[in-house]
């Protein structure tokens, strides 16, 4: 019974040991930077595929919390973070640089410098053959696009679109521009000359400010916004390119696995996987009919 009793102590003593410690819950902190439908749908999916323990904070889109955490992190940086959207990167960034970051949802991460050797993220942008791809499938008959970008923010960028463009036969009107004000003399110069406006996510060019004039000017003159991302095909675009939130969660959870494993990864930034979406209110706006085609391959919004 002794004996027995001994290796009862024994085995119990190995199964503690292999139970992890509170602490290590803390060892990847998945920071999300609101509320916002799309980034819980991404935070879903990351907890859905996530197999190490990690805590979760929400900012709900407050500075206030930003910097209240940004203490904790200076003090006790986490082993890893994982990050959704714009101001939970750039917490990550500006209090624990030095910790290994992942992110999604991030638009915009020349902005806030969320790049180097320990940054990883999936990007929101679809690569520039994605881009051209999903132009012909939606608008089959497409031949004269616009394109306004500042070069200082996605300068290769845009040279790649208008190379991916030139293979196409489409023909891109890129008119580089230094400061915002310059949009709408630049928007009235090409407006003649296009059939269709691509916006991609360039600070310089399109935001909050910016946006509605855009908007408002392109349905004036009946030319159809084609966008990257999801935020803007909710916001103006008739077509463009989205996620799956839930896929893209899947994706951030591979690659903060694989940097917890210590995997050599080919570079630091993935393209995530992406599709066509098209949106249907506002393509009724424009009184325009997509393909079978489109139809059948692209995701619908109403």
């Amino acid at each position: 019974m002794k004996t027995i009793g001994r290796d009862c102590l024994i085995i119990l003593a190995a199964a503690l040991i292999l139970l992890p410690h509170p602490s290590q819950a803390r060892a990847v902190l998945l920071l999300v930077s609101s509320d916002d439908p799309y980034e819980m749908k991404i935070a879903a999916g990351f907890k859905k595929s996530f197999n190490s323990l990690y805590d979760e904070v929400n900012l709900f889109g407050l500075e206030d919390r930003s910097r209240n955490l940004g203490e904790k992190l200076v003090s006790e940086p986490p082993r890893l973070m994982v990050v959704i959207g714009n101001l939970a990167a750039k917490t990550a960034k500006q209090y624990c640089a030095g910790c290994p970051i992942v992110y999604a949802a991030a638009n915009n991460p020349e902005v806030i410098n969320l790049a180097g050797a320990n940054v990883f993220g999936i990007s929101s942008l679809p690569t520039p053959a994605k881009v051209i791809e999903n132009l012909r499938l939606a608008f089959p008959d497409l031949k004269k696009v616009g394109l306004i970008y500042q070069p200082k923010y996605v300068g290769k960028y845009a040279a790649q679109i208008q190379a991916e463009a030139n293979k196409a036969g489409l023909a891109l009107n890129a008119v580089a521009i230094s400061e915002m004000k310059e949009i709408p003399r630049v928007f009235e110069q090409i407006s003649a000359k296009i059939d269709l406006l691509l916006l991609i996510e360039d600070p310089g060019v399109v935001n909050d400010d910016t946006l509605p004039y855009l908007f408002i000017n392109s349905f004036k003159k009946k030319i159809p916004l084609f966008v990257s991302s999801e935020e803007l095909l909710k916001k103006c675009g008739i077509a463009g390119y989205g996620h799956n939130p839930e896929q893209l969660g899947a994706e951030l959870a591979n690659l903060a696995s694989d940097i917890l494993a210590a995997k050599i990864l080919p570079n630091n930034i993935k393209t995530a996987s992406g599709n066509l979406v098209l949106n249907k209110k506002i393509a009724q706006m424009y009184n325009y009919n997509f393909s079978a085609l489109a139809n059948a391959k692209g995701i619908t919004i109403q």
